[in-house]
């Protein structure tokens, strides 16, 4: 079935089975949302610094709280 299919039918279903698609539709998103993806936070920050060569642990420490003090100044 199509989208379209699906939204002309919908009006036509009864309460209870409009709940019962509701239902289905929110448990198969919760599902959907609640899978943990495959990258951390780490692997979604990669690139946000610019690299042209190794920084140090001193050096992300000093960003962050450089990052941090604008923030919240």
């Amino acid at each position: 079935m199509i989208l379209e299919d699906i939204l002309t039918t919908i009006p036509k279903l009864t309460t209870r089975e409009q709940l019962l698609l509701l239902e289905a539709l929110s448990r198969a998103l919760r599902t959907e949302l609640e899978t943990p993806t495959p990258h951390g936070s780490a692997e979604r920050l990669l690139g946000i610094i610019p690299m042209a060569s190794d920084v140090t642990d001193e050096e992300v420490d000093r960003i962050r709280v450089e990052a941090l003090l604008e923030k919240h100044s």
